[in-house]
């Protein structure tokens, strides 16, 4: 069995997200991520970390995301008020729990096309580049 490598690891479940998005259509694609906020639903947020301290900014709907750090990793945990932005926010704090913080500083608007999520309205592309730099800003504080 070979070496466990952790960066393989921790990019899996985007690559997951990335494969499973990348040949649906528009109707297919809402749905896999209205799913993916009622599996979210199965593992609720703390209201606790439904403050200002954890709240984003920049996005229509509200958005908390919470951030731990463990091993030189980061891990996120997210949620929204609205429906389809917390699937969303799933699917971003899923697809980057676990990478490192030289990783997490790497991260590009090419990730997140790679997502293929292009037929989201303008604002909510706004709002998942803004969830990036937020995720981004959260590893490099260092204080978590």
């Amino acid at each position: 069995m070979g070496q466990f490598d952790p960066d393989m690891m921790a990019h899996i479940k985007f690559n997951e997200f990335v494969e499973n998005l990348r040949d649906l259509d528009d109707e297919t694609r809402f749905e896999y991520i209205l799913d993916l906020a009622k599996k979210h639903r199965d593992d609720p947020f703390p209201e606790t970390d439904m403050s200002a301290k954890h709240e984003m900014h920049g996005c229509q709907a509200k958005v908390w995301i919470i951030h731990s750090r463990k091993e030189g990793r980061n891990y996120f945990r997210g949620h929204s008020n609205a429906a389809i932005v917390n699937g969303l926010v799933t699917m971003m704090t899923d697809s980057f729990s676990g990478w490192a913080d030289e990783d997490i500083a790497d991260l590009t608007i090419d990730h997140v096309r790679q997502l293929n999520l292009g037929s989201l309205t303008i604002q909510r592309q706004v709002g998942m580049m803004a969830m990036l730099k937020y995720m981004k800003k959260l590893s490099l504080d260092k204080v978590a």
